[in-house]
């Protein structure tokens, strides 16, 4: 006689708790994750699952209804944000509420359901474990493999041609601040209907060269900045990966420990860095001086939102660092507070700041005050920028005259890494063809501003082409005595988000 066949045991819940995280990071690969910080996230929702399970368990007494119970339950959870953001409701609280109560009632009911499923429940156990299972393997496999790809721009420390570290007398502070998605004056004026003619004004009256016709090496942060931190265009790099290779590592390795920062160092310089909350940037282990605002990485932030957290914390008041948007206002303020702070330190410093401002999100308006995600939705997005760019200035304006305050002379650079997005980018990053786009969109994304404040006759090398890929080469020449001739002033776009080293010129198209 044979035996009934016994029950699986209960995985799917716990399994499912690691889904949502490991998800998001697949679907990320190339946004430099921290492995860390990834699965710090999965232990906290597998515990948070563990936890819902026991408490279901001892109420049904039944391993097999509290582990679907749990199910329902954590697939509602994990998926509120998702709903929310596709819907669009957290503009309105009221359509926001009505959506948490259909939550709650398809919570009620897939409890329900649950304690109902006495017999149906072990059943189900089996499959629910092979599917869960199986779509947790399917995110692990090209996490996994991923992790074991070359990620390092190993190229040590950074020696500047043709100077001796021990001839270098005159160390004037060094300042590099990004601004990003900065626009130039032609495509504020073109493109936003806004006048920038104030600020770029009162940075010539303080001895700035802004120069007027710059344009970005690359259309995006990570390509522009591997490039003007590095001194280099990118042409080997792609080389060396290949035309098809969608592997970003490389380039976000060459954003720490980039040789100019490193350079510096070699001269005596102490390195400081003002972090964003974009995870290549927002800290670099070769600093001296790491100076980071306290919150979620920007992973934490984008999977948080994906959940109901947000709203439910939000509802009882019990946690704002779920606010994304709050901590971006905050976390400029802290930045702006501690750059100010770096004149007092009496060693050489260089200090690489990078601000996302006036990048989204849209949290300042022109007087400095907190927007709403539901007042920047009324706004719209040109208006929102706009806002934010006035505030930039005001801020951007006192620091200019906190740094140059000092008993002596700092060299600076202010500068954007790229424009902000046109319309279509905006819409469909991941998919939007550099090579196709538009004149418009390359003009509103690739003419930057670029301004320096070099002392002591260091501007007679200026010009107003000059693109970022010479800012430090023109420095380090000109104060160091470095054997680093000016490059080509050339700007390349890659083909997508999946061939970042499909490199073609546009130069042309932009200066004609």
């Amino acid at each position: 006689m044979t035996g009934e066949r016994k029950p699986a045991r209960v995985i799917y819940p716990f399994v499912l708790g690691a889904f949502p995280v490991l998800f998001l990071w697949a679907q990320n690969l190339q946004e430099d994750v921290s492995a860390s910080e990834a699965l710090r996230l999965v232990a906290l929702c597998v515990a948070g699952v563990s936890t819902v399970f026991g408490v279901l368990w001892l109420a049904f007494r039944d391993p097999h209804r509290a582990g679907l119970a749990t199910a329902i339950l954590a697939v509602l959870f994990f998926s509120f944000g998702r709903v929310e953001g596709e819907l669009n409701w957290a503009a309105d609280p009221g359509l926001e509420t009505q959506l948490l109560v259909a939550w709650g009632l398809f919570a009620l009911a897939g409890t329900a359901y649950a304690l109902r499923a006495r017999t149906r429940a072990p059943k189900l156990t089996r499959s629910l474990n092979l599917i869960v299972s199986a779509l947790v393997l399917l995110n692990a496999v090209p996490i996994i493999a991923d992790q074991f790809e070359a990620t390092a721009h190993a190229t040590g420390r950074y020696v500047i041609p043709g100077v001796d570290p021990t001839a270098v007398h005159e160390k004037p502070d060094i300042y590099y601040i990004i601004f990003d998605r900065y626009a130039n004056e032609k495509t504020l004026t073109e493109q936003y209907g806004f006048d920038d003619e104030h600020a770029l004004g009162f940075l010539e009256q303080r001895g700035f060269y802004v120069a007027s016709d710059s344009l970005a090496n690359y259309p995006k942060t990570t390509h522009s900045l591997a490039s003007s931190l590095n001194m280099t265009f990118l042409d080997d790099l792609a080389r060396r990966m290949g035309a098809d290779s969608g592997n970003w590592d490389p380039l976000y390795g060459m954003l720490r420990g980039f040789d100019v920062a490193t350079g510096l160092q070699e001269l005596g310089y102490r390195y400081d860095h003002i972090g964003s909350w974009w995870a290549p940037t927002s800290t670099d282990p070769d600093a001296d001086v790491r100076m980071e605002f306290r919150s979620q990485s920007e992973f934490s932030a984008v999977f948080t939102r994906t959940t109901a957290w947000p709203t439910l914390a939000d509802r009882v008041g019990i946690d704002r660092t779920a606010d994304f948007e709050r901590t971006e206002y905050e976390r400029a303020l802290y930045q702006f507070e501690a750059l100010e702070q770096v004149p007092d330190d009496p060693d050489p410093t260089f200090t690489f700041a990078h601000f996302t401002l006036p990048h989204p999100p849209y949290v300042f308006d022109a007087a400095g005050n907190y927007v709403t995600k539901a007042r920047a939705l009324r706004m719209g997005p040109d208006a929102g920028y706009v806002q934010q760019v006035q505030y930039t200035n005001s801020r951007m304006l006192e620091l200019v005259d906190k740094l140059l305050a000092g008993p002596d002379d700092p060299i600076i650079v202010i500068q954007s890494d790229e424009g902000p997005h046109p319309d279509a980018l905006e819409n469909d990053e991941d998919h939007y063809e550099w090579t196709q786009a538009p004149l418009v969109d390359l003009q509103r994304k690739l003419r930057i501003l670029n301004a320096y404040y070099l002392p002591d006759g260091g501007d007679d090398g200026l010009y107003p082409t000059i693109t970022p890929v010479n800012s430090f080469r023109l420095i380090f020449a000109e104060y160091f005595g470095a054997d680093l001739p000016l490059l080509p002033d050339r700007t390349w776009v890659f083909q997508d988000k999946a061939h970042p080293y499909r490199l073609t010129e546009v130069t042309d198209e932009l200066t004609t």
